[in-house]
């Protein structure tokens, strides 16, 4: 769900995406060897991928 930044005067609702929705996962990562070996979230605006969601809180 988006949070509402700003209401306008024809009542339309301007939105902007919350932090869960511009980063997605987790995913799971593997090995060369076709073995799970981590999982990983993305941040879908600029594709970066980190086991750690809070290390992607600075990308959105």
């Amino acid at each position: 769900m988006a949070a509402v930044e700003n209401a306008t005067v024809d009542g339309t609702l301007e939105a902007f995406p919350t932090e869960d929705e511009c980063i997605s996962g987790p995913y799971t990562g593997y090995d060369k060897y076709g073995n799970i070996d981590h999982n990983y979230r993305k941040c879908e605006h600029c594709g970066a991928e980190a086991t750690r969601k809070d290390t992607l809180t600075d990308c959105c």
